[in-house]
């Protein structure tokens, strides 16, 4: 028993150095997107963020780009676009969609999206949804938000670490 449990964390951890050089190969052309293209809010949205994280869009458009993604963390993808009021919208019309750039995986949608606003500044209206990357490497995350008479595509390039 003991020799086959040796076997088995022998061949994990085989198996585990063996994925990581081409993992590390992988996130060197994956031509993610940098904080050198951020995108400061305007007034009165706030423009404070956290360590590592920057605004990326246009006023049409925007979002957070965070850096650390990894597997099945989930997490929720804040947009905001000037003029957005969930009051008179209703559910926001916005769907976000990922793929893999560097491999063979199916599309990944988001889940139904919601809105909210910081604590006591209706005028900071934001949209928000989520998407489960299900493998590492590098993915593309494009959101579609329709308007009454206009479409808005923000697209960006993240690397998700296993």
């Amino acid at each position: 028993m003991r020799s086959l449990h040796r076997y088995l964390v022998l061949t994990l951890l085989i198996g585990v150095s063996v994925l990581s050089p081409s993992l590390v190969a992988n996130k060197t052309k994956c031509a993610f997107t940098k904080p050198a293209q951020a995108f400061v809010p305007p007034k009165p949205y706030w423009a404070g963020h956290g360590e590592g994280e920057f605004y990326y869009g246009t006023p049409a458009l925007w979002t957070i780009v965070y850096p650390g993604w990894h597997v099945h963390s989930g997490g929720k993808l804040p947009f905001w676009r000037v003029g957005f009021d969930w009051r008179k919208e209703g559910r926001p019309r916005l769907t976000v969609v990922a793929r893999r750039l560097d491999g063979e995986r199916p599309l990944v949608w988001s889940g139904l999206p919601g809105s909210g606003f910081p604590e006591g500044k209706l005028e900071e209206m934001f949209m928000v949804t989520g998407v489960d990357i299900p493998s590492s490497g590098c993915w593309e995350i494009a959101a579609h938000y329709v308007a009454a008479s206009e479409i808005q595509t923000l697209s960006y390039t993240v690397w998700v670490d296993p």
